[in-house]
């Protein structure tokens, strides 16, 4: 009897492991997501895997290569202009983005000291600029403040 036994949990340890209860996954009324043992009755629901994930590889202590360690001596040269020049054009954006951040700033505080403010048309006659326009202005230029201002003061 004592050796059945020891089969029987010999037996289970073998078979347990790989024995896994299903998991069922499915969305309540309330579009909650609940996770069961038992399938739930009359709704959709998905079964789970419930299967430890393989362990991560060792990392390798060599150094990852570069994407640019294969090129040629005219591909390299070629990536190193195409990088200068993205460089050149990132600091043209930034100083466009200066220029257009002091216009900005510099607009709005004129609409703002005055509630009466002159401008010239096209025609180079003056005329006094309604409150209307001056307030699209006066958004337009808080606008551009953002846009271009708040991450050059960061």
């Amino acid at each position: 009897m004592r050796q059945f036994r020891f089969f029987q949990c010999l037996l289970l340890a073998i078979v347990c492991p790989g024995a896994q209860a299903e998991i069922y996954r499915w969305v309540d009324e309330n579009g909650v997501v609940n996770y069961t043992q038992h399938k739930p009755e009359n709704r959709a629901s998905t079964t789970v895997s419930t299967r430890a994930s393989t362990p991560p590889e060792a990392e390798t202590t060599e150094p990852a290569a570069t994407p640019d360690s294969d090129l040629s001596e005219e591909q390299q040269r070629m990536l190193d202009e195409l990088k200068a020049r993205e460089a050149e054009r990132v600091e043209q954006v930034a100083e466009i983005r200066r220029d257009n951040c002091e216009k900005s700033r510099s607009v709005l505080a004129r609409l703002t000291q005055s509630n009466r403010i002159r401008v010239r048309d096209s025609g180079g006659t003056e005329r006094v600029l309604p409150e209307e326009e001056r307030q699209r202005r006066i958004n337009e230029a808080q606008e551009g403040i953002a846009t271009n201002c708040d991450s050059l003061d960061s």
